[in-house]
């Protein structure tokens, strides 16, 4: 079964559940018929018992016979036209008298026979039923017995031609019942040949093409709707590798060419003292600014693909945001912001990654010295609520433009107006993965020219 189709497989799980259900139905079929048959054959006995039984005087014990015209009908002359046989015994089994149709037979007498029970026999190679009568005096005494039997042989026949049709008509219902089941199967799993048709012409090279989604809203409907979904994730990630390694190429290629064009000029000819040391110390800046890069690369990679195991600690929120801005002193100073720090509720302690929460208050506090304005004004806000702490950064810099917020957290990605701003793009995507990585929520609100507002819910357990 293993190797059937789909479709084929679907047919036949339906095929055997109505082969069950039929074979159930023409099973009770038959045994209703049987059942009814049987019970008229009965009714028919027991009439006749209850006629001949009216014939029947019994005097001194002796058995005397009502003759008339009822010994003359149809039934009982013949064999061949629903017969009904008669016969009359004394008590030691010895014939009185039976039924002209009896001819030269003899019903059956069987002294060990229960007395007006109905049970199936042969005469004259025959199929009858038949019962047996005790016949009592006036004192209830038996002085012998009516067997009065009746041809089966019309109900045999009926019963015998219904089970041949049954057999017969059971495995072409079934047959028809397979292709039917088998041409709807095939027309219902038509999205998966769907499926399977545009999966065969998605390549790395065209993630454009999608499923067509079916016109009921049924499983398949939601199979087809989950699957192009994923495509377009995909695509997506596809675009961001690209586009990542597209800006990756450009960062490293800048600095890398641009000293490889100094130190092409320090060689060209001698220089003075001072010459060498201004283009050294320009080579270990824009070195440090490669190395910078590379770190923040290998932050990405590490945390990129898997949930690295976490070393959690106790730690005061306080203390890292002071170590923090101690750490951002010099950029702070240089352009002469002042930070407000509104009252910090006392102990508020977290349980978390310690490296994992300090490189997030690092770049978000970096971003704002870098977006502000010279003396310009950053104000830190912590406020504790039911099971969450709100840490809030907000700067009065130069804002966000509206169309670059929804790209924000992808990597390289800076806004055409921080031309003038030196970075990567790789602040953000960072405090984006680290705060997923501790259940932190981030929220940035931001107006263009006016500031933003960086929003950290963290939980406390």
């Amino acid at each position: 079964m293993q190797d059937f189709s789909f479709r084929n497989r679907i047919a036949l799980n339906y095929i055997i559940t109505t082969a069950l259900l039929i074979g159930m139905v023409f099973f009770t079929i038959y045994f209703v018929v049987k059942f009814s048959v049987s019970n008229h054959l009965n009714e028919d006995l027991q009439r006749e018992v209850d006629r001949h039984s009216q014939e029947i005087e019994v005097k001194n014990g002796t058995i005397a016979l009502k003759r008339h015209k009822e010994w003359m009908e149809r039934e009982h002359n013949t064999v061949g036209v629903d017969p009904v046989f008669i016969e009359f015994l004394d008590i030691n089994g010895n014939l009185i008298d039976k039924s002209p149709n009896l001819k030269e037979s003899n019903l059956l007498y069987d002294p060990h026979q229960k007395d007006n029970v109905f049970f199936n026999g042969e005469l004259a190679e025959k199929r009858i039923r038949q019962v047996q009568v005790p016949i009592l005096d006036d004192k209830g005494i038996r002085v012998g017995h009516l067997l009065v039997a009746v041809a089966r042989e019309g109900s045999e026949v009926v019963l015998e031609t219904l089970r041949h049709i049954l057999f017969i008509t059971y495995p072409v219902i079934l047959i028809i019942l397979f292709l039917v089941a088998r041409f709807i199967a095939g027309r219902s799993i038509k999205p998966i040949n769907d499926i399977i048709d545009t999966s065969n012409k998605i390549t790395r090279n065209n993630l454009t093409s999608r499923i067509p989604l079916p016109h009921n809203k049924d499983e398949l409907y939601i199979l087809s709707d989950t699957i192009n979904q994923l495509l377009d994730r995909i695509e997506k990630t596809i675009e961001r590798e690209k586009s990542f390694t597209s800006y990756a190429s450009h960062e490293f290629r800048t600095p890398l060419a641009v000293l490889k064009g100094t130190l092409e000029v320090l060689i060209r000819k001698p220089r003075q003292q001072e010459e060498y040391e201004e283009k050294v110390k320009y080579c270990i800046k824009e070195t440090d600014r490669l190395n910078h890069l590379v770190d923040e690369l290998l932050i990405l990679t590490r945390f990129e693909n898997q949930k690295q195991s976490l070393k959690l600690e106790d730690v005061s929120l306080t203390s890292l945001i002071y170590d923090t801005l101690q750490y951002l002193s010099h950029p702070i100073e240089q352009k002469n912001i002042l930070v407000i720090i509104n009252s910090i509720p006392e102990n508020i302690h977290l349980k978390t990654d310690v490296y994992l929460f300090s490189t997030i208050l690092n770049n978000i506090l970096s971003n704002a010295i870098k977006y502000s304005y010279q003396d310009g004004e950053i104000e830190i806000n912590i406020r504790q609520e039911t099971h969450t702490i709100i840490c809030e950064v907000k700067d009065k810099g130069v804002g966000i433009p509206e169309d670059d917020m929804e790209r924000i957290f992808d990597k390289f990605y800076r806004s055409t107006d921080d031309a003038g701003i030196k970075g990567f793009g790789l602040g953000l995507p960072i405090v984006k993965r680290f705060s997923a990585l501790l259940n932190i929520h981030i929220e940035i609100v931001s107006k263009e020219k006016k500031g933003t507002t960086v929003r950290l819910q963290i939980p406390q357990s």
